[in-house]
Formats: C-alpha cells, structure tokens, sequence
C-alpha cells in the first residue's frame, strides 16, 4: 500500500490499494445497481447538488457491506493521526455514510458542494464526528471526481482512484467536496465515519447540521 500524507489545509490521508481484493471491491461497486430507490437517503441542498447514501448496514448488500466492515476492523484513526485523537470508534451501522453515490443525471453532471459535515450523530446524540474515511468505488476516472478540501484559506485536491482510502480529520473549517461531474459516470465511494464520546456540555455547543460555504477560492 502507499501511504502518502497531507497536513495543508488540514490532516488528511490517503492509502492505495487498501482492500486486499480488487475483485471485492468492484463487486462492491457493481452492488450500487441492486439497492432499491426507497433505501437511499437524498441530501441536497439549493443549488442543486445531490448525494445518496444507504440508509443503514441493514440496506447495504454484502459486499459493500463486506468492504464497509473491513475499512472499520482496519483503519485506525487514531494511529494514523497520532497525537491529534484517542478513543475514537466507527460506527458500524453506517449511519450519514455507508453507500455514496454523487449521481451523473443524464450527463448533466452531479456535483456536491463545499461543506462541513454535522458534528453529532443522528442517533446517538452524544457522539461527535472526528474522521471521514472514504474508499474509491468506481474504476471510470475523471479529474472532476477528486476530493477538494479547504479551511478556508488553503486547499488541496486530493484525487480519486479505485480502491484509494481518503481520510480526513473532520472540525469546523474541514471543508470538502467535489466540484461538478463532467463526464457520464456516477461518483461511487464507500463512507465510514468515526467518532468520540462527548459530555453533554460538549453536545450543546456542537453543530447538529451540516453547513455549505459557496465563495471559497481554488487556483
């Protein structure tokens, strides 16, 4: 696996070749087709832009779901970004990650904004956001489907590769996107999120919603 670090704009990761088999993979992304409409989640927001996610691991076929537990079991936070967190978990329903899809609608383009991610959990109201580790799907590439990332000042384009594990520290100024889908294919990724036990003061103070940001700059 290559492994290659990025600190600007801020802490990220990402590994090729991160699941032993590439055959488990592209069955992965192959299982997109069999999910029925009413078992995805829609994002959207004013402009236009879209995501889908699966709604739970209960949803998810096998071997999305198979990929999905194998980054979970193998990917440890906390000793990839030493020093920056300890006790972090994923969560293994897969809530708000699971199965993504930016969907390309009749070559139009797809697109999903720059954004900050909520801080809680939709569920368990006392667990806050730390990483977003999100694998490569589709073998199709475009430079349109890289992950752009900002804090508001820098950015970086981190891009997307099959079976590439990309993973960054989630906080107020980690925002990310991917910027309009030129060509005919549908940006497929696999999402797992990983979280820390906060106290209920913490919670007060944290953000329940994502927020999108529209005027940030790239060269």
């Amino acid at each position: 696996m290559k492994i290659t670090r990025i600190n600007e704009p801020y802490p990220a990761i990402s590994i090729d070749d991160f699941i032993p088999s590439q055959s488990l993979v592209r069955a992965a992304a192959n299982s997109f087709e069999i999910v029925d409409e009413c078992d995805w989640v829609k994002y959207g927001a004013d402009n236009g832009q879209i995501q889908y996610c699966s709604k739970n691991r209960q949803y998810t076929p096998p071997a999305a779901l198979s990929v999905l537990d194998y980054i979970a079991c193998n990917f440890d936070p906390d000793k990839a970004f030493e020093g920056l967190t300890n006790k972090t978990f994923p969560d293994f329903s897969y809530y708000g990650g699971g199965m993504m899809i930016t969907p390309n609608y009749n070559g139009e383009g797809g697109h999903l904004g720059m954004h900050v991610d909520a801080d809680i959990h939709g569920i368990n109201l006392n667990w806050k956001r730390e990483y977003s580790a999100i694998l490569c799907l589709s073998e199709e590439y475009d430079s349109s489907f890289d992950l752009l990332i900002h804090d508001g000042n820098s950015h970086a384009r981190i891009p997307y590769k099959f079976n590439r594990l990309n993973v960054f520290q989630c906080s107020e100024n980690s925002w990310h996107g991917v910027p309009e889908i030129t060509k005919g294919f549908n940006r497929k990724t696999l999402g797992v999120m990983y979280w820390s036990l906060i106290s209920e003061e913490e919670r007060k103070k944290a953000r329940t919603k994502a927020k999108f940001k529209y005027d940030l700059e790239f060269e």
